[in-house]
C-alpha cells in the first residue's frame, strides 16, 4: 500500500515559526527515520532528491523524526510517500528549526581535532625555531668576540694562524646547517599555517551556515503493524549538468559519430553515493505560465531632471537618450547539429515538455567534488557532407555536414571538440582539429555540422595584374584587377567544393565597378558582390578561377582614399 503526503506552503511557515521552539532531541514516543539518496533528477539549476528509509511500525499514531535533510531544501517542494505490509495514512508532514547542531557533526569534529594536531605541531616547530636562531646569534658573537676591543692578545698570542683557521672553520660549517634548519623549519611554518587558516575558515563557515538545521516530522496512523518505505523527495539548489559534445569525422566512410556527454555538478551541502542520477532538459527557472502580452499605450514623457551642468536651453525640446538592448541576444539562438543515437547507456522518455536521460550506473559525486562526466547518447550522425572554400580569407577547403536532429530530444547548447579519424581498425588516428559552439537544436531541426580542413586540397587566390587604365590627367580613373584562383585536388575522385569570392560593390556616385569578367560563370552571384563557383576537380589536377573587374573614379581623387586592395 503506498500513501504520499505534498508539503502544503502554509504548513512550512507555521513549522518554521514553532521550530525554534521545539527540543533538539527527538522525544521518547518519536521514531528516528535514518535514509540515504536513492535518486536524484538533476535539471539546469537544481536538482530533485529522493531519500529513502525503513522503519518497522505497530499498530497506532506515531511521529516518524527525520533529520537527514540538508539545511537548503526548498520546504515547499517537499514530497512524503510511503510503502509497505503497514496499512498507513499519513496524516500530516512538518518541518522545523533545529539550532546548535554543528559541533556534534562527524565533518566539525574531524577538521576541530585536525586543527588542535596541526597548532600543535606548528607551536613545536616556533620553539624549535627560536633555539635555531639564538645558536645563529651566539655564534656571530663568538665569531666576533677575539677581535673586540681589549681582546685582541686572545687573538694574537693565545690561538696560532692554524688553530683560529680551524676555529673559522668550524664557525662557517656550523652557521650553514643553523641557516638550513631554520629556513626548512620556517617553510614548514609557513604550510601549517596555510592548512590552519583553511580549517579555521571551513570551521567559521559551518558556524555560520551549519548554527541549525531543518527537521521533518510526519504523522502516520498505522491500522495494521508492519515494515514501511518512507520516500522523502524535495527539491535543492546547487546542483546542475550541462552538455559537452564530441563529433567524430570518419574520413574511412565519410561517418560522423556525435557522442552526447553529460557534465554533472553538486554542492547541495549533502553528498550522493551510490545515486541513481536522471538528467532533465526541462528549465524549472523560466516558470509553468506563459507571459501575458499587455497594452501599449503612447504617452508624453515628462521631462527628466538634468543636472546643474546640462545647458538648459539645450535640454528643452530634446529628445532623451535611452539605452538600447539587443533583446536577441537574450533569447536562446537556434541551434546546431544533432543525428540518430543508439543509446550507448542511458535510457531515454521523452514528452513536449522535457526529455530525461537515466544514467545506466549509479554515480557517486561528493558536495563541491570536480564535476563527474558521463556518456548519455553516442551514434552516427545523418547528413550531406559538403566542402567550403573562400581563398581570399583561408587557403584551406573545409568541410561541413548538413545535418538534422533525427533524436526525439533537443541538443541543449554548449561545446563540441571536433575529430577527424583516418584509417581503420588498429591503425585509425584521430586529430583534434578545434572546437565550436552548439546552439539549442530542437528535435528535427536542421544545422550545419563543420569538421574542419580537408587535407587532401590546397586553393590559393593572386593578384594576377593591376593595371592603370586611364591616362594621367585623365577626368576618370581606371584601375582594372585580375584575380586567380587556383584549387588542386589530391584525392582518388572528384568531389564537388563550393567556393565563394566577392566583386567590389560601390556605396559612392563618383565610383564605379565595371567589366566585371568571371570565368568560368559563377552558379550564383548576389548584389552583395558574393559569387559562388561549384567544382569538381578531377582526381589529381588543377582548375582555375579567374576574377577581373575594373574601378572609376573621379580623376582628382587620389588612390588612398578608397579603401582599394
Amino acid at each position: 500500500m503506498k500513501t504520499t503526503h505534498c508539503m502544503p506552503a502554509i504548513a512550512v511557515s507555521i513549522a518554521l515559526f514553532l521550530g525554534s521552539a521545539r527540543p533538539a532531541m527527538a522525544a521518547e514516543s518519536d521514531i528516528a527515520l535514518r535514509t540515504k539518496i536513492v535518486s536524484a533528477t538533476v535539471y539546469a539549476d537544481r536538482a530533485q532528491v529522493t531519500r529513502s528509509g525503513r522503519i518497522e511500525l505497530g499498530a497506532g499514531s506515531w511521529k516518524i523524526v527525520c533529520d537527514d535533510l540538508p539545511q537548503a531544501f526548498d520546504e515547499a517542494s517537499l514530497r512524503v510517500e510511503g510503502a509497505g505490509a503497514a496499512e498507513t495514512r499519513i496524516m500530516g508532514v512538518d518541518v522545523v528549526t533545529l539550532r546548535g547542531r554543528i559541533a556534534e557533526s562527524p565533518r566539525y569534529k574531524e577538521l576541530k581535532g585536525k586543527l588542535e594536531r596541526l597548532s600543535g605541531r606548528r607551536d613545536t616547530l616556533r620553539i624549535e625555531l627560536g633555539a635555531f636562531q639564538s645558536s645563529l646569534a651566539y655564534l656571530d658573537d663568538l665569531a666576533k668576540f677575539p677581535f673586540e676591543k681589549g681582546s685582541s692578545k686572545l687573538a694574537t698570542e693565545i690561538f696560532r694562524v692554524q688553530d683560529w683557521k680551524n676555529v673559522l672553520e668550524f664557525l662557517g660549517a656550523e652557521r650553514v646547517k643553523t641557516n638550513e634548519r631554520i629556513d626548512g623549519h620556517s617553510k614548514k611554518i609557513a604550510k601549517l599555517s596555510e592548512e590552519i587558516a583553511w580549517i579555521e575558515k571551513e570551521l567559521a563557515n559551518m558556524r555560520m551556515r551549519d548554527d541549525w538545521s531543518k527537521r521533518v516530522a510526519v504523522d502516520i496512523e498505522a491500522k495494521t503493524a508492519g515494515p514501511l518505505e518512507i520516500d522523502l523527495v524535495y527539491n535543492v539548489g546547487g546542483a546542475s549538468w550541462a552538455p559537452e559534445y564530441t563529433i567524430r569525422y570518419r574520413t574511412a566512410d565519410e561517418a560522423i559519430v556525435l557522442g552526447y556527454n553529460a557534465r554533472i555538478r553538486q554542492s547541495t551541502g549533502e553528498d550522493w553515493s551510490g545515486v541513481a542520477v536522471t538528467l532533465s532538459t526541462a528549465r524549472p527557472q523560466i516558470g509553468a505560465a506563459s507571459p501575458e502580452i499587455q497594452p501599449y499605450y503612447l504617452a508624453r514623457r515628462m521631462p527628466r531632471i538634468m543636472k546643474s551642468t546640462v545647458d538648459e536651453s539645450k535640454v528643452r525640446g530634446g529628445r532623451d537618450k535611452e539605452t538600447s538592448y539587443d533583446l536577441a541576444q537574450a533569447a536562446v539562438a537556434p541551434a546546431p547539429e544533432v543525428f540518430e543515437a543508439e543509446r550507448p547507456g542511458a535510457d531515454l522518455e521523452t514528452s513536449s515538455f522535457a526529455a530525461t536521460f537515466s544514467v545506466p550506473k549509479r554515480i557517486d559525486l561528493p558536495s563541491g567534488a570536480d564535476p563527474r562526466r558521463v556518456l548519455i547518447l553516442e551514434d552516427r550522425l545523418a547528413g550531406a557532407l559538403s566542402r567550403h572554400a573562400a581563398p581570399r580569407l583561408s587557403q584551406n577547403v573545409f568541410v561541413r555536414a548538413a545535418a538534422s536532429n533525427t533524436l526525439a530530444v533537443p541538443l541543449l547548447a554548449g561545446i563540441a571538440d571536433v575529430y577527424v579519424e583516418t584509417g581503420t581498425g588498429a591503425a585509425a588516428q584521430s586529430t583534434f582539429v578545434g572546437k565550436v559552439a552548439l546552439q539549442q537544436i530542437a528535435p528535427g531541426q536542421e544545422f550545419p555540422v563543420p569538421l574542419g580542413a580537408d587535407q587532401d586540397y590546397k586553393v590559393t587566390q593572386k593578384l594576377e595584374k593591376k593595371e592603370y587604365l586611364a591616362k594621367e590627367g585623365a577626368a576618370t580613373k581606371k584601375i582594372r584587377y585580375h584575380f586567380v584562383v587556383a584549387l588542386e585536388s589530391f584525392k582518388k575522385e572528384a568531389v564537388p567544393v563550393k567556393i565563394q569570392d566577392r566583386i567590389p560593390v560601390s556605396t559612392l556616385k563618383e565610383v564605379r565597378v565595371t567589366s566585371v569578367d568571371l570565368s568560368p560563370r559563377p552558379a550564383e552571384q548576389l548584389e552583395n558582390g558574393i559569387v559562388t563557383w561549384n567544382l569538381a576537380p578531377a582526381p589529381k589536377s588543377k582548375v582555375e578561377i579567374r576574377v577581373a573587374y575594373t574601378i572609376e573614379f573621379p580623376g582628382d581623387w587620389d588612390e588612398s582614399m578608397l579603401n582599394l586592395e
